[in-house]
C-alpha cells in the first residue's frame, strides 16, 4: 500500500499538515473542556489529559500518543515552528483516529448485535444438545416464565462437568456447575467499556464472563426480548482489532 493510499485525505504540503494537526488537536481540546472542565475558564488539553485517561474507556491505550500530541503542540506555539519541522502524515492520521475514538467510539450495539437463544430452566438434555448443534455455540442464558434465572447461563465448561455426573443432565443440573458471571451492558456502550469490564473480571480471577447487550438501561427491568447480543472473552481479539 502506498503512502497516498494510506493517507488519501491529507494534503502533503508541509503547512497544511501542520495546520491539520492543530485543527484536530483543538477539536480534542474543545471536547475535553466541554466534558471535564468545570472551572469556567478554557484549559489546555495538557491539563485535561489525566481526566481523559481516567474517564474515557479506551483512552489510556493512547497515553503515549497524548504525550506526543501535547509536546508537538507546545513546540508549535512558536511563530517560526513551520520552518523548524513538519508534522508527518501518520501523526495527523493518528490524532484524527484518537479524536474518533474519544468522540465517536464504536458501540457494542454496532459490533456485536446477534440473535441470543434462551433455554428454559426445566428444559431437558436433548433440547440443549439440539440448540448446540443448530447454533454452533454453547452459551445460552436461562429463563423461567419469560424472566432471567439469576442471570445464569449454560457454558461448555458447565456442560462438561454435568456430563461427569449424568449421561443426560438437565438444565438445572448444568447450571449447578456454571461459574460464569453474567452482566448486562447497554447497546450504546463503547466497545472499550466492554473490554474494560471483561479485563477487570479476568484480573479478579474470573475466567468466564458474559455480557448481555440490552436495548434498555434499567437492568432491573430487562426482559429476554430486550437482549440483542452477547459478548464474551473470545470476543476480545475483535475488540482489540478495532483500536
Amino acid at each position: 500500500m502506498t503512502e497516498n493510499q494510506m493517507y488519501p485525505q491529507l494534503d502533503p504540503t508541509p503547512n497544511t499538515l501542520n495546520e491539520q494537526f492543530i485543527t484536530v488537536y483543538k477539536k480534542i481540546e474543545a471536547f475535553a473542556n466541554r466534558k471535564f472542565n468545570k472551572t469556567g475558564k478554557y484549559m489546555p488539553m495538557s491539563q485535561l489529559t489525566d481526566a481523559i485517561m481516567a474517564d474515557i474507556a479506551g483512552a489510556r491505550e493512547y497515553s503515549t500518543d497524548f504525550e506526543l500530541f501535547n509536546n508537538l503542540r507546545n513546540m508549535m506555539q512558536h511563530k517560526m515552528s513551520d520552518k523548524y519541522f513538519v508534522i508527518q502524515p501518520e501523526v495527523v492520521a493518528q490524532i484524527q483516529h484518537v479524536y474518533e475514538v474519544l468522540t465517536k467510539p464504536l458501540t457494542v450495539g454496532q459490533l456485536f448485535v446477534s440473535k441470543v437463544i434462551f433455554v428454559p430452566e426445566f428444559a431437558d438434555f436433548e433440547t440443549v444438545i439440539n440448540l448446540i448443534k443448530r447454533h454452533h455455540h454453547t452459551q445460552f442464558p436461562v429463563i423461567r416464565n419469560g424472566k432471567f434465572v439469576m442471570r445464569k447461563i449454560i457454558t461448555a465448561n458447565a456442560l462438561v462437568h454435568a456430563l461427569t455426573e449424568s449421561e443426560k443432565p438437565s438444565v438445572s443440573r448444568i447450571l449447578v456447575h456454571s461459574q460464569a458471571i453474567v452482566r448486562f451492558i447497554p447497546a450504546s456502550a463503547s466497545i472499550f467499556e466492554a473490554e474494560k469490564i471483561l479485563l477487570d473480571e479476568m484480573k479478579l480471577g474470573q475466567k468466564s464472563v458474559v455480557l448481555l447487550i440490552t436495548k434498555v438501561t434499567d437492568y432491573k427491568k430487562v426482559r429476554p426480548v430486550d437482549v440483542i447480543g452477547l459478548i464474551n472473552i473470545a470476543d476480545l481479539p475483535q475488540i482489540l482489532a478495532k483500536k
